[in-house]
């Protein structure tokens, strides 16, 4: 079991500057595409040959479940995006796995959203909002939190808990069941807002906020740069 903690203590932090540059979505090269072929039609093959395994011998739900997730590798590598970027904002390399206009792709590196337009990648409107919880970063260990609601960023009056529990994949797929539970306490809230911020534990014991603001998922950000993550 993994658990985790966030003190409420809050911090005064502005929005972190908007990069005005863009940068050009392309193809990528013939080896870059055959190394992105190859390695995700191995690892379809191997999760397919798992779940061949585990069903001959009776585990129906996770040989089903790998056979779904290797299937799906499989029609990866066939049919994955041969386009990439370099993010606007810390120009680190992103998969852009659909070009279509307004996709948002996340940074891997910094964490920050950019948006599809015009063959381009740009900076997305930090004024952005989602009515689910669409934007994803890491929970820091020790961290602090921007003096604002996490929906909307005005004077907080309370502070909530949050926990979340799930099935560790890779243990799955062998047929044991791994428990992963996460928790975080002291989220501040207004008087008119609840339960937006949601939490995800990963199979690899990671976790990661998924937020509906995301001016205010950049200050949780910013306000943490230098600690790690979960």
């Amino acid at each position: 079991m993994a658990s985790f903690a966030a003190a409420p203590q809050l911090v005064e932090v502005a929005d972190p500057p908007l990069p005005s540059r863009t940068t050009p979505i392309v193809e990528r090269s013939a080896f870059e595409k055959a190394r992105n072929f190859a390695l995700m039609l191995a690892i379809g093959v191997a999760l397919c040959t798992v779940s061949w395994w585990l069903l001959r011998h009776s585990v129906i739900f996770f040989g089903i479940s790998a056979g779904a997730i290797g299937l799906f590798c499989v029609i990866g590598a066939f049919v994955g995006s041969g386009k990439k970027s370099s993010c606007p904002y810390c120009a680190s390399a992103v998969d852009v796995l659909d070009c279509k206009e307004g996709r948002r792709v996340r940074c891997e590196k910094c964490n920050e959203y950019s948006t599809v337009n015009a063959g381009l990648l740009r900076p997305l409107d930090p004024a952005t909002t989602s009515e689910t919880q669409e934007f994803e970063s890491p929970v820091f260990r020790g961290a602090v939190w921007p003096n604002g609601c996490v929906a909307c960023g005005a004077p907080p009056v309370r502070f909530d808990d949050l926990s979340k529990t799930s099935l560790g994949g890779g243990a799955a797929l062998l047929g044991a069941v791994q428990v992963l539970r996460g928790s975080v306490k002291g989220i501040p809230y207004c008087d008119k807002h609840r339960e937006k911020l949601g939490l995800k534990v990963t199979g690899e014991k990671k976790m990661y906020f998924r937020w509906s603001s995301l001016r205010m998922m950049r200050r949780y950000v910013a306000a943490n740069r230098n600690r790690q993550p979960y």
